[in-house]
């Protein structure tokens, strides 16, 4: 039924213009998910496929999404974005591809790569909190970071936040507006070289 779907989609696509097809779907809770064909818009150049991890404590937010990359989103591409403390983490990663019904599969997680940071946590204040300890960073983390603001993760209301801990370079250079499930507002992110051990 699936291959069927999706010949009338292409068959579609083919007879209304060149627009790009890209496989749309959106998952809580899992690492990989799988949807419906879609045509994108005629300014879309490419499709996305990507994982969300944002942990709070104990709860873990595994979001799986897959859809036509918004043109503004473009930077995003195959960059990793995260901020990590021992209590709460926020991880995401994009890939990209230009072709029709190029975004299948899944997106690979991460994992530690001998970087620490200092790491304090609290989500009753977005004043700056004060180091506790340190915390081990993973995937592409080689930069820590001091984070203060509001943000909301997937289902939660805003709330306002402080924390240090774990990012990337590319959360630092172009912020965390990237995250598909867990929401930043009105925040601020300073930035400064890990740690090696």
């Amino acid at each position: 039924m699936r291959a069927i779907f999706a010949a009338v989609v292409m068959l579609q696509a083919l007879t209304t213009g060149d627009c790009l097809l890209c496989e749309q779907c959106f998952a809580l809770h899992t690492s990989s998910c799988s949807g419906i064909f879609t045509q994108c818009s005629p300014d879309v150049t490419h499709c996305v496929a990507g994982l969300e991890n944002s942990t709070y404590g104990t709860d873990i937010f595994l979001t799986a999404f897959k859809d036509c990359l918004d043109p503004s989103q473009k930077a995003a591409c195959g960059r990793e974005f995260s901020i990590k403390s021992s209590v709460a983490s926020a991880w995401t990663s994009k890939t990209c591809c230009d072709s029709d019904l190029c975004n299948g599969g899944d997106v690979e997680d991460y994992t530690p790569n001998g970087y620490i940071c200092d790491e304090c946590f609290d989500d009753q204040s977005a004043d700056p909190c004060t180091a506790t300890g340190v915390v081990q960073c993973a995937g592409k983390e080689n930069t820590c970071a001091s984070f203060f603001g509001a943000a909301s993760r997937p289902g939660e209301a805003v709330r306002q936040y402080s924390g240090k801990g774990c990012t990337t370079r590319d959360s630092c250079k172009l912020g965390i507006f990237n995250l598909p499930g867990t929401q930043a507002y009105d925040y601020s992110i300073k930035c400064s070289p890990a740690l090696k051990v």
